[in-house]
């Protein structure tokens, strides 16, 4: 910690500014931190509910193959599914169709 004993009142009053000052930048630099962190969770709390749907929808597939499809068949038989814009963070998620 600083000394500030045998300071003039004008240091003493521009070390208090200059300290406020740095005070003030720390408690923006935290506020951004914090909605930063806020959107992370939000995010996140997307990512968890499209894998668990996910999830749920493929655990009800029947005849899983243990190769992928090719190429032509995805274009021809999307399986209705949905590209989705998330955000410009996560960006764009296909999710499946969902079963009514």
């Amino acid at each position: 910690m600083a000394s500030f004993e045998g300071l003039a009142r004008e240091e003493l009053m521009q070390k208090v500014v200059e300290l406020q000052q740095g005070l003030s930048e720390l408690s923006l630099k935290v506020d951004t931190v914090k909605g930063e962190n806020n959107q992370l969770r939000e995010e996140n709390g997307v990512l968890k509910d499209y894998l668990n749907n996910l999830m749920a929808k493929v655990g009800k597939m029947s005849n899983l193959g243990t190769t992928a499809p090719s190429r032509v068949m995805i274009q021809h038989n999307p399986d209705g599914a949905q590209s989705v814009r998330v955000n410009d963070h996560i960006g764009e998620l296909t999710a499946p169709a969902r079963s009514e």
